[in-house]
């Protein structure tokens, strides 16, 4: 299956996603998981929804669900999909496969959350900075096409006498 033909199955049947949001989204989700790798932090933008005291928004966009298309919202602490805020403080396990462009989250007490979509492998990165401090889970081996640098270690010139 090519990139651009990704979607859910089932009652909301196949979506075609624009190539250009694939892309843009596939780029975005690596240049963020490096930023994150050196030190960085997601950025902040204009709020879109109504924001409690000391949380910050970083993205709206389109998702494939269960229950169809729907918009989500993350913030450094919420995740809306639709009308639904899952918190993330109550997140058990972050599930995220690039290659799919779907990620499901697991919590406490709930039922998974399953979504899928051209932004989706930037949401994953989103929320592990938010809620590990790092661009993928604890464990997860990132696909070999999602590029993070590594820091060179300099090692001394050898003597050749």
């Amino acid at each position: 299956m090519s990139r651009s033909e990704i979607g859910l199955s089932g009652s909301t049947g196949k979506r075609k996603y624009d190539p250009g949001q694939l892309a843009a989204g596939w780029r975005s989700m690596t240049r963020l998981a490096s930023l994150i790798h050196r030190g960085g932090r997601p950025a902040a933008i204009a709020p879109t929804v109504q924001l409690r005291p000391g949380e910050q928004q970083y993205g709206w966009f389109p998702v494939d669900t269960k229950s169809g298309r729907q918009l989500a919202v993350v913030t450094n602490r919420r995740l809306t999909i639709g009308s639904a805020d899952h918190w993330l403080a109550m997140v058990d396990s972050i599930e995220p496969d690039p290659a799919g462009w779907s990620l499901t989250l697991r919590f406490r007490g709930v039922e998974p959350v399953s979504m899928r979509g051209p932004w989706v492998p930037w949401l994953a990165v989103v929320l592990c900075a938010e809620i590990y401090g790092t661009a993928f889970p604890p464990g997860y081996a990132p696909l070999p096409e999602i590029r993070i640098p590594t820091q060179r270690v300099l090692r001394p010139a050898l003597d050749n006498r």
